[in-house]
């Protein structure tokens, strides 16, 4: 598995390592869907209260019998001959088991997910995987690569969750979230108002945008960058942490430099309910040195496990 990670990574390490210079870069279009490697899903859309429509895939929970498991994540596009016999999704039986959201990050889209949600959905946990809008088919929106996030992604990803929970798959009592970078703080938000998640895990989470900002003006000061003047102060991780009781998981790469170790840990600190903390040795933020990568068995083992814990209740 490992060899194919590797491949996998050497293909995203664009998208993965240019958040600190480039920011919000989405990728229109699927260069890959879950169907090209044999995966049963199925593709679903939803609308946001301001008349946009997202696009978002949900995986049932299933085992590796008809994945062309060698190619996932290794191949980005699929080649037509290696594709193989499309399985499509009976949900005329939805079985209820817990579910794990993967929030998308500010570039990309869901295609760069699929390898995260198969870790996932072959250990017995549906997943919901969705795009932002202005990313993959989801409807256009103007993007200013130089703007740290939009408000309106939070309209997003809570209309994701909406419709999530009318799945008849979906046990509202057992709901987690996974986010990376960008994912993780927007993940918070959720966790931060919702009643309807059950537990957190976020990969490199900031602070706040003023710690952000001023880390980033130096890492790049050549640029612009700036954060919506609307977006609910109370929503980032160091003011929500103190009042989530809900499990939290945090994961950051010892040497990783946009979202310093120092922000998890003081986030950690904050934080008032069951709660984990994990620095991933000789991993940074994104690209090879991205701390799924580094530490590629460990990481799945470990948010498995953690969601196993607080969403299945095993020890």
């Amino acid at each position: 598995m490992r060899s194919i990670v590797i491949t996998f990574f050497s293909i995203i390490v664009v998208l993965s390592s240019s958040a600190v210079t480039y920011g919000l870069r989405p990728e229109v279009g699927y260069r890959a869907v879950p169907s090209d490697y044999g995966i049963i899903y199925e593709p679903v859309t939803f609308e946001t209260p301001d008349s946009l429509t997202l696009q978002g895939w949900f995986f049932p929970a299933q085992d590796t019998a008809g994945i062309a498991n060698q190619l996932v994540g290794r191949m980005i596009p699929v080649p037509p001959d290696l594709i193989p016999p499309e399985r499509s999704y009976d949900s005329t039986e939805p079985q209820l088991r817990a579910t794990i959201v993967i929030c998308p990050g500010d570039a990309g889209n869901m295609t760069y997910l699929i390898l995260y949600a198969y870790n996932l959905f072959t250990r017995g946990f549906n997943v919901f995987t969705f795009d932002w809008r202005g990313f993959g088919e989801s409807d256009p929106w103007p993007i200013d690569p130089d703007r740290l996030i939009y408000s309106e992604f939070l309209t997003d990803y809570a209309t994701a969750l909406d419709y999530l929970q009318t799945r008849p798959e979906t046990d509202s009592s057992r709901v987690g979230l996974l986010g990376f970078s960008t994912g993780a703080y927007l993940s918070f938000a959720m966790a931060a108002q919702r009643d309807d998640i059950s537990a957190l895990v976020a990969r490199a989470t900031i602070t706040s945008f003023d710690d952000l900002l001023s880390i980033l003006s130096q890492l790049d000061p050549e640029r612009t960058w700036h954060a919506p003047d609307d977006y609910p102060e109370n929503l980032l991780p160091a003011n929500a942490a103190p009042s989530m009781t809900i499990p939290v998981f945090l994961i950051v790469g010892q040497n990783d430099e946009r979202t310093p170790a120092w922000m998890s840990q003081h986030v950690y600190d904050l934080l008032t309910g069951p709660k984990q903390l994990w620095f991933v040795e000789g991993a940074a933020h994104g690209g090879r040195q991205a701390p799924e990568l580094v530490a590629y068995d460990e990481f799945f083992d470990k948010i498995i496990s953690f969601f196993e814990q607080h969403l299945c209740g095993e020890d």
